[in-house]
């Protein structure tokens, strides 16, 4: 999700993208004794699959009998990292082992891909998984919509990047503080009257390549996020968090639910970003 990561939750605006850099693929093991390591809990997925009833989309019996078989998902995706390792993997299963699934609507898509996904996460929009799904960016509102991005260039000083925290999470209990936190009339009105006109002026900027509003507004992002989402940034990275803000060069936000993996950033020059902020890995994924 690159804007509107929990605005998504609460049925509002959201812009997703695949990042080229993470994939993964089928594969099968040749040795029955790496079948659990590299299966990790696919077996107990497919039997959460099947329970809820899920067969009228999934050749159940067909990902059960290739699973006895060695079949295993090898991915380069961090787990952990709000990257969605989940939602690729339940988007491998659907391409896969999909039936009458062409039938349905991205809406459609959507629902079936979050009753996947909330294995892993106890509640999920779905869109991650979407994402993978259809390795193309899309909107999310009203309506979901595919949408066409301003071509990067390779080449430009500006970045949208990755940061490295270097420390896995859990993303079920930061979904779960937020949304037992939106339950407090004046967090839920700030989310509803701040955060999310700034999500969907970020994602109105981003598509109309109108780089110099979309820091500014990112900037509001961080900011926001700081005040309010305070417990899904890291203790140790509050401090550059805050350097973001005095900075004139890089933001910082949220990606995913917090509390770990990668944090989200937005630089006019990279390079001097990179430079400076060398005890991180920055991996940019949109050059302009």
């Amino acid at each position: 999700m690159l804007f509107g990561e929990h605005t998504v939750i609460k049925g509002s605006q959201a812009l997703a993208m695949p990042i080229n850099d993470f994939y993964g693929q089928w594969k099968y093991a040749t040795n029955k004794a790496e079948f659990k390591k590299l299966q990790y809990d696919l077996p107990l997925f497919q039997r959460y699959l099947e329970k809820q009833g899920l067969n009228q989309w999934i050749n159940i019996t067909a990902l059960a009998k290739s699973l006895q078989q060695g079949l295993y998902f090898d991915a380069n995706i961090p787990t952990g990292y709000g990257l969605g390792s989940s939602g690729a993997l339940c988007a491998a299963i659907l391409a896969k082992f999909g039936k009458n699934n062409k039938s349905l609507s991205l809406l459609e898509l959507k629902q079936v891909f979050a009753q996947m996904e909330s294995y892993f996460h106890g509640a999920s929009s779905g869109t991650d998984p979407l994402v993978s799904y259809l390795n193309y960016p899309i909107t999310l509102g009203e309506e979901i919509k595919k949408v066409t991005l301003k071509e990067a260039d390779k080449n430009g000083k500006r970045a949208i990047f990755l940061l490295d925290t270097g420390v896995k999470r859990e993303a079920s209990p930061f979904i779960n503080e937020f949304l037992e936190r939106c339950k407090e009339e004046i967090y839920d009105r700030k989310c509803q009257s701040q955060l999310v006109p700034l999500v969907d002026d970020a994602i109105h900027t981003f598509l109309h390549g109108q780089w110099d509003l979309l820091f500014s507004t990112m900037h509001e992002l961080s900011l926001f996020q700081y005040r309010y989402f305070d417990f899904m940034i890291l203790e140790d990275f509050k401090s550059l968090w805050l350097e973001g803000l005095s900075s004139s060069n890089f933001k910082l936000k949220i990606c995913g639910a917090g509390g770990g993996g990668f944090l989200l950033g937005i630089s006019k020059d990279f390079e001097q970003t990179k430079a400076h902020l060398t005890n991180y890995k920055l991996l940019p994924i949109f050059k302009y």
